[in-house]
């Protein structure tokens, strides 16, 4: 699972700036931000149009499904909110290795809590 998301952000890794940074846009429209948090959790769930079991197909709904789902809400950003996350998006394009090593970092650090957490709530 890990592995397409990673595959999958490095190859649309600009359309995916633009579309986060528009989330966090006033002007973008709604149906579009809703439309862009169910393509990321298409992407992470496991439940899919066809499984992963299937070799071949499972890995194809991904990649049609996903891509297409952005391209159309790229197209559909109006142009003076696609115009601004795309500057955001270059702004941010050479420090996202640096954010998502931070992003990383994070997660790790919360992941050792919760489990600390637990380990204690249950053995204590």
């Amino acid at each position: 699972m890990f592995t397409r998301i990673i595959s999958f952000i490095s190859s649309s890794r600009r359309d995916i700036l633009i579309l986060f940074t528009a989330l966090f846009n006033r002007n973008t429209p709604k149906m579009i931000k809703t439309m862009t948090i169910i393509a990321f959790l298409y992407l992470i769930s496991p439940i899919d149009f066809l499984p992963d079991m299937i070799p071949g197909l499972g890995l194809l709904d991904d990649a049609v499904v996903v891509p297409g789902i952005l391209y159309a809400m790229l197209q559909m950003l109006p142009a003076s909110v696609r115009a601004k996350s795309e500057a955001q998006a270059d702004y941010l394009g050479p420090k996202m290795p640096w954010l998502l090593a931070i992003c990383g970092i994070f997660l790790i650090a919360w992941t050792i809590f919760v489990f600390v957490a637990i380990y204690n709530f249950i053995f204590n």
